[in-house]
């Protein structure tokens, strides 16, 4: 009997402009993954600074780490990096993509779908002071404001440099020229790993009980009677915005003899049909978390099969 196919790694890509905190929320994963294997590819290993004390083994173009996360260089190109990643003998349950300050995540994002992976989400990492001001300048203006628009969760970070006034205006005016983006509010790129890292069962597990995360919620939902799409569908829409992750199986009404996953990251969520039910198991069972959020203006927006 051949051996269960191997189901495809999440990827998420991490973006911004140069100085909004990418390496920060890298270093943050990392420290925080409680058990979460994730592979970070990055430009360069020098700016990560991790912890001497983190490092298990460094071997070329790749540095092992005492959690069991790794980090591997983009020296040899991204397709090298993630098929190498499918070749060692334990393959991550996680890929982290960190770009280059002046490139377009969507597009790195496209890597996700070669075989053996999945695109999680695109996660934009924007520096409240100064957004605004580079989103106007001659020379890089346009790669920002191509960012910004490519985010499924902007991390509107350093919001402690900037006044309430601002800081409102600010959310205005991303939601003029970013309204497909949900926006959450950091100080140092915090926030909780399952929040960042959603869409599987590792992530919202073992999320961290870190004293800076106790404003973060999580809802859990089950039910064994079949559901209805439609206003399953007309539920998530509704969604407020400071919903930012959600994960789950459902058992659908309109197909009751097919489990249906659902994926939700940021504004965009997906039902994907699944596998045929154990008969044992044609259970809806949700999770979803919560941040705060002083917008209740956004909608979720389907991308359902």
């Amino acid at each position: 009997m051949s051996e269960p196919a191997q189901p495809p790694i999440p990827v998420t890509v991490i973006g911004g402009y140069l100085g909004a905190g990418k390496t920060t929320l890298v270093n943050h994963l990392l420290r925080n993954a409680n058990g979460l294997r994730i592979a970070v590819l990055v430009n360069d290993f020098g700016a990560l600074q991790i912890d001497a004390d983190l490092i298990e083994a460094a071997d070329g173009d790749t540095i092992s780490l005492a959690n069991g996360c790794i980090c591997c260089s983009l020296a040899g190109g991204l397709v090298e990096a993630m098929l190498g990643i499918l070749d060692r003998p334990q393959p991550p349950e996680w890929v982290v993509i960190e770009t280059s300050g002046v490139s377009d995540p969507v597009a790195a994002a496209q890597y996700a779908h070669l075989p053996g992976f999945r695109l999680d989400g695109v996660i934009v990492v924007a520096d409240a002071e100064t957004v605004r001001r580079r989103s106007i300048d001659r020379h890089v203006g346009r790669h920002v404001l191509q960012q910004l628009r490519g985010a499924d969760l902007l991390l509107l970070n350093k919001t402690d440099l900037i006044t309430t006034d601002q800081r409102n205006d600010l959310r205005q005016w991303l939601a003029d020229i970013a309204p497909d983006s949900r926006v959450v509010e950091t100080v140092g790129a915090r926030l909780p790993v399952a929040a960042l890292l959603g869409g599987s069962h590792v992530a919202f597990d073992r999320q961290s009980h870190d004293e800076h995360f106790d404003a973060h919620r999580t809802w859990s939902f089950s039910d064994a009677h079949a559901i209805d799409g439609g206003r399953f569908r007309a539920t998530v829409a509704a969604l407020p915005a400071s919903i930012v992750r959600g994960k789950g199986v459902l058992h659908l009404v309109e197909q009751p003899e097919v489990a249906h996953v659902f994926q939700l990251v940021g504004a965009r969520w997906s039902i994907v049909r699944g596998s045929p039910w154990v008969p044992a198991d044609r259970v809806t069972r949700l999770v979803l978390i919560g941040l705060p959020d002083h917008s209740d203006h956004s909608d979720h927006s389907d991308h359902s099969d």
